[in-house]
């Protein structure tokens, strides 16, 4: 068995795989032998598809991830692609065995109280909590991407509409959506702009959120941010941009609203987008039905 699996090794290192790959598929071929041993005291040479496809469940009682399983399925596919080259065996067994559809996370949120307690970490008496104030709020207050967000530009903020125009195409399709943002958000946008903004930044920057230096904040600058709240937070999971869009989604659907409108806000083209956040809502929902329905 180490020689046939020594020669694949080698067969795989022909074809410049990383070393990463190669490993992983050598121990995985590994790992499959050795348990049709244990289990059905057979060679791999030997083994059917129905032998394959235990495996392959015994793997998911155990916790192992679609995408490990899949890999696991790859792995055998090529091995026994080459020792059908080999003439070792006559056919594949593992030729009609598919892929495991990936099962996508449930997104990660904040609770509606640590929403509450991260708005109430940045000091608004300075320009970088003044500013980190309105990053945050905005985040959370209009569920934009990190990329939207530091494109946002001074006049692309409609105070008397409580709205901003953030744009949702590239630079040779410019394509502008309207959001609205709430009054606390918008508050501190204000306080931001009016109090502490105007003394930073440099003449020729308009972007909306700059630096100590008065230059445009980047993407790297704002998760620096919300890596510096994540430890003033003391949570178990972390505080990302995405994390807050996903929190802006699943409390607006837990608290009523309808998934067409959540998607439009979100910038999503097509509503299978908002699956995740359905998952993420389902259990919530429930609780409802069972404390609110007067026949549940």
């Amino acid at each position: 068995m180490e020689k046939i699996v020594d020669s694949y090794k080698n067969k795989l290192i022909t074809k410049k795989l990383s070393e990463n790959t190669i490993n992983s598929y050598i121990s995985d071929i590994k790992s499959f032998i050795s348990y049709v041993e244990a289990e059905y005291n057979e060679l791999y040479s030997n083994v059917k598809k129905t032998q394959i496809l235990t495996y392959l469940v015994d793997m998911q009682k155990k916790g192992k991830s679609s995408s490990t399983i899949a890999r696991n399925i790859s792995s055998l596919k090529s091995f026994y692609d080459y020792l059908r080259e080999e003439k070792i065996v006559s056919e594949n067994p593992t030729q009609s065995i598919h892929s495991p559809k990936h099962i996508k996370k449930i997104p990660s949120v904040l609770t509606e109280d640590e929403v509450v307690k991260l708005m109430n970490l940045p000091d608004i008496g300075t320009f970088k909590g003044s500013r980190d104030s309105a990053i945050l709020e905005l985040l959370y207050s209009s569920g934009i991407k990190v990329t939207e967000l530091i494109n946002i530009k001074l006049n692309d903020i409609v105070f008397h509409a409580s709205i901003i125009r953030i744009n949702g195409g590239n630079e040779k399709s410019v394509q502008f959506r309207a959001v609205p943002i709430g009054s606390i958000a918008l508050n501190a946008i204000n306080n931001y702009i009016s109090n502490f903004r105007v003394y930073k930044s440099k003449e020729e920057s308009d972007y909306l959120f700059i630096n100590n230096s008065g230059e445009p904040l980047t993407r790297q600058g704002v998760w620096k941010i919300l890596k510096y709240y994540e430890k003033k937070l003391e949570i178990n999971h972390e505080l990302s941009p995405q994390i807050l869009r996903n929190s802006f989604a699943v409390h607006l659907l837990n608290n009523g609203a309808d998934i067409a409108s959540v998607q439009e806000l979100m910038g999503h083209k097509n509503i299978n987008a908002m699956q995740n956040y359905l998952q993420a809502t389902e259990q919530k929902s429930l609780e409802t039905f069972k404390s609110s329905h007067p026949r549940a």
